[in-house]
């Protein structure tokens, strides 16, 4: 009499089960691997489609004596651009690793037409003077003709916000 619970022979299959087991698990895993790389290859173009106009839209600063940036925003595009955030962002030139330092508040554009150029003139903060062996990187908020709102700093690609 056997009174254990798990019985002394297991049934454990043919190995041809066994094979198509082994099978059935590999062409499920195949065809999520290619499906995730086809969603991935979709999501890299969409994003490439609706960049277009923000990669035609850009930013340069130029230092106007000890106090003064003149920024120059370029819409190349032929369709408006709406909401232009404008932020001037100093490189240590001690430490070109460390992370920028704002030198002042946001300038605010409501609009820039396609084809135009939209000087601002940044006053720096009294504690940053400016030099002219310094480098500025300019960060550029604004929302395109189809709605979708980008950041681009310095002569970097354009990346979705939000």
């Amino acid at each position: 009499m056997n009174w254990s619970p798990i019985p002394d022979v297991i049934d454990w299959g043919s190995v041809p089960d066994w094979f198509g087991a082994v099978g059935s698990i590999a062409s499920v895993l195949f065809v999520y691997l290619g499906l995730r790389r086809e969603i991935r290859a979709r999501r890299t173009d969409d994003l490439r489609i609706r960049a277009t106009q923000a990669r035609l839209v850009s930013a340069v600063a130029e230092i106007r004596g000890t106090s003064v940036l003149r920024v120059t925003v370029a819409n190349e595009s032929d369709a408006p651009v709406l909401d232009v955030a404008v932020l001037a962002r100093l490189v240590p030139p001690d430490e070109p690793d460390a992370p920028p330092v704002g030198l002042a508040a946001a300038k605010q554009v409501r609009r820039i037409p396609g084809r135009d150029v939209h000087d601002l003139f940044v006053t720096v903060t009294a504690e940053h003077r400016m030099r002219p062996a310094d480098t500025v990187l300019v960060e550029l908020t604004f929302t395109d003709h189809d709605g979708n709102r980008w950041c681009r700093v310095g002569a970097g690609q354009p990346e979705p916000v939000g």
